[in-house]
């Protein structure tokens, strides 16, 4: 049986503190600090890895919907989780398509969607499902769309089974801790916060997994 915990380990994308004080830890995007990272960039950019995520038995597949919940469209949110949808609406036989930034909301620029049609939203990493949720919302305002009751991803950290109504269907689900800035025990301790895309090297450098 796979451990893709450990493929992902294997693949360079997941950093974890150490523990020694004076070691950095994460500055998300939301601006909540972290002792933990995943760089699915590291993963997406191995077509064979991740055809083999989507495929096994033991991977994603089982995750994939059946029957009459059958996507027709696979939308993922900008950036990070365009190659995911689109290499997951090839598997399923839908059509992919992004949302993008709009302002503080994410919008459906590029594609029309017709009413009708039943949408699944994805998800690269869920941190605070904040992005997700922006998504869907995103799809909720297209006519006559229809969002599948779940949300597919690679990596749920949030500790959330559930955004709003969608239920979250994950490959993996590792054990990493989020703060507020203020309530922050690493920074209490003299660590530094940093930006994991920025300082990923510096980060992933320091890390002691197993």
């Amino acid at each position: 049986m796979t451990d893709w915990m450990q493929e992902f380990v294997r693949a360079g994308a997941i950093w974890l503190h150490d523990g020694f004080s004076k070691s950095p830890h994460a500055l998300l995007t939301s601006g909540l600090h972290s002792d933990g990272y995943v760089n699915c960039t590291l993963v997406m950019q191995r077509p064979a890895l991740v055809r083999g995520m989507l495929t096994a038995h033991d991977g994603l597949r089982p995750l994939f919907p059946t029957g009459d919940e059958k996507p027709d469209w696979v939308v993922g949110s900008a950036m990070g989780a365009i190659t995911f949808a689109f290499a997951a609406a090839e598997q399923l036989g839908a059509q992919a398509a992004f949302t993008e930034k709009d302002g503080d909301a994410m919008k459906l620029a590029r594609f029309n969607i017709h009413a009708g049609a039943k949408v699944l939203a994805v998800e690269d990493v869920i941190s605070t499902g904040g992005s997700t949720l922006k998504t869907i919302e995103a799809l909720q305002r297209c006519e006559g769309v229809r969002v599948l009751p779940y949300i597919l991803c690679l990596v749920n950290r949030s500790g959330l089974e559930r955004i709003a109504d969608y239920r979250i269907r994950a490959l993996i689900t590792p054990s990493i801790h989020t703060w507020k800035p203020e309530d922050c025990p690493l920074c209490r301790q003299g660590s530094k916060a940093l930006r994991p895309k920025e300082h990923w090297k510096e980060l992933s450098g320091l890390a002691a997994l197993s």
